[in-house]
């Protein structure tokens, strides 16, 4: 099998050598991922200039542009047939409303336009956790036949050292606030509050990260077309 990985924290994060060394007994992995950081740049593409591409080796690229752009010159431009599409791991969750900023996401939401299965992988911080527990979601998803070209698996493992099991979930819109505040003349941060992290939706994203459960929800559907 040959496994495509990308990220949005840069191909020198440590979250995208992790789970290469992870995806490695699945199949050949190759990583094109962007140069810098491209969080929050979800399906962005860049359609109006010239995208950087360095070939470091035949299992790395790096690409100066963003998760899509770099997903999309994966599948088109470099005569390999991926049969999956890796994002990852990200550092800090993908649950709620951060799936619609993700680049993670936004690299996975691409696979799919190319009818290309694709798992998108987030923690907050403990990255050991994913060391940990990573086979036994990948059985999960193979015995329960989660894999599918028509949606993308965003899977979220919980805070804390302690996993009490995986479940199948949904996004929680959690309510929160955007505001931007001024740090020089002219120049404004984003900035954001979250109301309710917490939640009472035990079928829920929100719910399961902060419950020691790792999450999967099914994000994104194609078109219906042939």
């Amino acid at each position: 099998m040959n496994i495509l990985l990308t990220n949005d924290d840069g191909y020198d994060a440590l979250g995208i050598k992790t789970l290469k060394a992870l995806l490695s007994k699945y199949g050949k992995v190759i990583v094109v991922a962007p140069k810098t950081v491209m969080s929050a740049k979800s399906v962005a593409l860049n359609l109006t200039e010239p995208i950087e591409v360095i070939k470091k080796s035949d299992d790395l690229y790096v690409v100066n542009s963003t998760p899509a752009d770099c997903v999309a010159y994966a599948l088109s431009s470099i005569g390999v047939k991926f049969d999956l599409v890796v994002s990852g791991i990200n550092h800090g969750h993908n649950i709620s409303y951060d799936t619609m900023y993700s680049g993670t996401i936004g690299a996975c939401l691409q696979a799919l336009t190319y009818r290309i299965p694709a798992i998108a992988v987030s923690a907050e911080h403990n990255f050991e956790l994913v060391e940990k527990y990573f086979d036994e979601v990948m059985s999960y998803i193979k015995t329960n036949n989660l894999l599918s070209n028509e949606y993308l698996l965003n899977v979220n493992f919980p805070l804390g050292d302690i996993v009490k099991g995986i479940k199948e979930t949904h996004i929680f819109y959690r309510k929160e606030v955007t505001y931007y505040q001024e740090v020089e003349k002219n120049k404004y941060q984003a900035l954001r509050t979250l109301k309710d992290e917490e939640c009472d939706d035990t079928s829920s994203d929100v719910y399961a990260v902060h419950h020691g459960y790792i999450s999967i929800s099914k994000l994104g559907r194609t078109l219906d077309y042939e």
